[in-house]
């Protein structure tokens, strides 16, 4: 089981972040993002702790896990991830929406299905058992950038705005452009990088599901302003010093993806399919319930007071 420790000591990589115009060297100490990193960090040292109940023997590895990633295939394996879910939740009153349950879900509803994949099948399977080994934080950016919603990728006056395939190689592809909107993606450990709104026969280039590491060269993310960075202290300020997890648009500078990290390579069928002919939507947006079943107690407990 991953510690809180070791997760804040994985952030201190080459990731290339901006914020305000200029780059983050070290987001566990920036004042933007220290509070939420170490909000993360809590939650990875509860699940952690056998008292709390998160831990379960994952099949697919044969080793501990947390139950927030698990694959559910009984009603008692239900409960336990609701369970889990909620413990973290509680832990911030629902106020981390994007926490590594969250995508953590999506992927378990992808690897639970993985013959959907066809030639990428392997692939899925490969990182879902990763993110079970290693407790991985996966963010996700897979809304394109708002330009013309009228428009779809290929109609857009600059063809590499929404992120897409520039070139193909043996080894991977190179991608280019950019795609939105990656909560939490600062002070996480892989992005996972596709595209949920409909696309149109001829937008293949744009018809990708993939993920990349952080710190993957020419991956850049900039930061929408924070709340936390002016906030003279955490008594003062509780929430926004503790919660406020920045979103950012990822810009893709000609970034190279191997072959292994892919899941879906120009197919505009299967990319919007993926998120509803397997139970990744559901297991996502459970989670997402979840929390927002917490936070809205917290909100009727604060009205009462």
């Amino acid at each position: 089981m991953r510690t809180g420790a070791q997760y804040l000591t994985a952030l201190k990589d080459e990731r290339c972040i901006y914020l305000h115009g200029e780059q983050v060297d070290d987001v566990t100490i920036h004042p933007a993002f220290c509070g939420i990193s170490q909000t993360v960090a809590s939650l990875y040292d509860l699940a952690a702790d056998p008292e709390n109940g998160m831990i379960f023997t994952a099949p697919e590895t044969g080793r501990d896990s947390n139950k927030v990633y698990m694959i559910p295939r009984s009603q008692d394996d239900l409960k336990d991830r609701r369970q889990a879910i909620t413990r973290w939740a509680r832990s911030t009153n629902g106020l981390i929406g994007r926490g590594p349950d969250h995508v953590g879900g999506f992927l378990a509803g992808f690897a639970s299905f993985p013959q959907f994949f066809g030639r990428f099948a392997d692939n899925i399977t490969r990182f879902y058992h990763q993110v079970l080994e290693e407790n991985l934080f996966v963010t996700y950016v897979i809304i394109p950038p708002q330009i013309d919603r009228s428009k779809t990728a290929r109609e857009q006056e600059e063809a590499f705005l929404q992120v897409g395939v520039y070139t193909e190689q043996d080894s991977g592809i190179v991608i280019r452009g950019a795609q939105m909107l990656g909560t939490n993606t600062a002070v996480s450990d892989h992005l996972f990088v596709s595209c949920i709104v409909p696309l149109k026969p001829g937008d293949e280039d744009y018809a990708l599901s993939l993920v990349v590491p952080i710190s993957t060269p020419g991956l850049k993310l900039h930061c929408r302003p924070p709340y936390a960075s002016d906030k003279p202290s955490t008594f003062d300020y509780p929430l926004s010093t503790r919660f406020d997890e920045i979103d950012v648009l990822a810009v893709f500078d000609d970034v190279f993806v191997p072959w292994e990290q892919v899941f879906i390579y120009r197919d505009v069928e299967k990319l919007r399919a993926q998120f509803f002919e397997t139970p990744a939507h559901v297991l996502g947006n459970t989670q997402a319930q979840i929390r927002l079943v917490v936070k809205l107690k917290f909100i009727l407990g604060l009205a009462r007071k």
